[in-house]
């Protein structure tokens, strides 16, 4: 007669569900440090991408807009010579008259963001932070801006607001 085994069928049974457990467990753990991996790679990664991906452009017809959040109507341009609005994107924009012409440009300087004001006197534009110029065609001419300002055409709409569309580099 065969010798029979001295441990209970109930123990075979418990060590197969701990052995379960035991690999539930595991498989589980694995499945979670392989997420928060997933996560924080694509944490860093998405910030990588949209800086290697080319901007997508604000061209396209916009209007210079007032503190008030309404638009400015291009008649003001008769008596005043230079507005300061919102215009394309919401940037902060500088409508100016100068030798008979109308010009737009961005208002936020090239070097590190801060915002120029037109000087009518010198005809240009001055960043007072660094000391930046841009002369009346916004081309960086002193100081430490590495490029010049954005600039915008400016026209009056069918509504008779200021206009603005970016014009190519």
């Amino acid at each position: 007669m065969p010798a029979q085994s001295t441990r209970p069928l109930d123990d075979e049974r418990s060590d197969v569900s701990a052995a379960a457990t035991q690999a539930g467990r595991r498989s589980f753990l694995e499945w979670l440090l392989a997420t928060l991996l997933v996560v924080t790679g694509a944490t860093f990664v998405r910030p990588v991408l949209s800086y290697l991906s080319p901007r997508k452009s604000g061209k396209g017809a916009h209007v210079l807009l007032g503190t008030d959040g309404r638009s400015i109507p291009y008649a003001r341009l008769a008596t005043e010579p230079t507005l300061v609005g919102m215009g394309v994107d919401g940037e902060p924009t500088i409508v100016v008259r100068y030798a008979g012409e109308t010009r737009a440009f961005s208002a936020v300087c090239t070097h590190l963001g801060c915002l120029v004001k037109w000087e009518a006197a010198k005809a240009e534009f001055i960043c007072p932070c660094h000391n930046g110029h841009f002369d009346a065609n916004g081309v960086n001419v002193a100081g430490p801006p590495p490029k010049p300002l954005k600039r915008f055409k400016v026209y009056a709409t069918d509504r008779g607001e200021i206009g603005l569309e970016e014009v190519s580099a």
